[in-house]
């Protein structure tokens, strides 16, 4: 392909000669448009109407994905602890009323366990697929953030919280903690690409995406990127990483000597909003979880803390709605992804993949949820971030059939 997206002349020489093919390059233009298709069922439906059923209908064909013994183990271990969530939704449909909420949630699982398998067969055997899924996510989310900038002045009012300013983000990046994180993922993917080739336009896009991610107000967010930006820098440029150490520094030592500077404020502002509920949404989730310890609540079940309807964190959400044995499926798949981005045959893209591992790991511990939901801005933070980590590159030999455009 000449760009990081397929040219209309080569999507229609794919759909004609490569239906396998044609599914990955529209995967790329399904993730694109998650950040400029608003409102989010119009995404949703794309995903439906094109990705399910040419997946669907390549699997009956036999082409859909590689063959079972060919998966990777952090393929398996996703697909697993996605399928084992099953067990908690079918336990608890006692109902018709439950029986909806079922299907509801199988069909989650189903567009999840799609997504997670068309893209890590791109990844698998395209060996171009990683560096132009970059490509897309770095333009998209850069225009998204544009977008946000320039609705901002017609939403000023209602985006205040307190004197805190919380920006809504478009698309799937519109709620400001969810937005934040997706843009911390590809804000180290643009700063990896401006480290590796020296271009302005990926500093450029950075400083877009960390606008956006600042204007959201979003605390846990920022500090993980933050942290995961430091172990970028520390791996790739040693020494530029005295720069963001040294600006940390002085703004932390202006604060302590000056109270009423630009810095103090700040620190002032965020450490006002407490801890935005948290402590009391776990408690009453660790409560919950000690009723149904080995298989969960199942998706279906809420919270009773007002407002508040899940944990806010990736580990106790998944103990809350699918047991003590989707945290064991959890905790394989996570070691698995860190093994895979630790091996030595990773070294080159081992970076970018640890920090996308430290953002993800940070970013679960203060609002992630369930794992199958999808499509959804889960599929970008979770989902996405550790497979273009931990996926293993080209492991596969492409499709015989497979060939560029003439």
């Amino acid at each position: 392909m000449s760009g990081p997206l397929a040219s209309p002349r080569e999507m229609g020489w794919l759909w004609r000669e490569h239906p396998r093919g044609f599914l990955h390059e529209f995967l790329l233009i399904v993730v694109g448009l998650g950040f400029l298709v608003s409102p989010e069922p119009l995404w949703s439906d794309i995903f439906y109407a094109g990705i399910l059923p040419l997946f669907l209908y390549e699997t009956a064909k036999g082409r859909g994905v590689p063959p079972l013994h060919t998966w990777p183990p952090v393929l398996g271990l996703g697909v697993a602890l996605i399928a084992w969530f099953s067990v908690g939704i079918l336990i608890h449909a006692t109902s018709w009323h439950e029986a909806g909420s079922a299907c509801f949630w199988l069909w989650n699982m189903l567009n999840t366990i799609v997504y997670v398998l068309v893209l890590t067969d791109a990844l698998m055997t395209r060996p171009d697929f990683r560096e132009r899924l970059m490509q897309v996510l770095i333009v998209a989310a850069t225009l998204n953030a544009v977008i946000a900038f320039a609705r901002l002045p017609f939403h000023m009012q209602r985006e205040w919280e307190g004197s805190v300013l919380r920006m809504e983000g478009w698309a799937e990046t519109k709620h400001q903690i969810l937005g934040a994180t997706i843009m911390g993922a590809v804000l180290l993917m643009a700063l990896a690409e401006a480290l590796r080739t020296g271009q302005r336009r990926y500093w450029l896009a950075g400083l877009t995406v960390l606008a956006f991610i600042v204007l959201t107000g979003s605390r846990g967010p920022l500090l993980a990127v933050g942290v995961a930006s430091l172990v970028l820098f520390g791996l790739l440029r040693p020494k530029v990483l005295l720069v963001p150490v040294a600006a940390s520094v002085a703004m932390a030592g202006l604060a302590w000597l000056s109270p009423t500077s630009l810095p103090a404020r700040m620190i002032r502002e965020q450490l006002g909003r407490g801890d935005s509920h948290r402590l009391r949404i776990w408690h009453e989730a660790w409560d919950a979880i000690g009723q149904a310890f080995w298989v969960g609540h199942g998706p279906s079940y809420k919270l009773s803390v007002p407002g508040e309807s899940f944990p806010h964190n990736l580990l106790l959400s998944t103990w809350l709605y699918a047991g003590v044995i989707g945290v064991a499926l959890l905790g394989a798949y996570l070691a698995c992804v860190l093994g895979d981005v630790l091996a030595p045959r990773n070294r080159t893209r081992r970076p970018l993949g640890l920090a996308l591992v430290v953002h993800t790991l940070l970013s679960a511990m203060t609002d992630f949820g369930q794992v199958i939901k999808g499509p959804s801005p889960m599929w970008y933070m979770f989902w996405l971030t550790t497979l273009v980590a931990a996926c293993p590159v080209a492991r596969l030999q492409p499709d015989k059939t497979f060939r560029s455009t003439p």
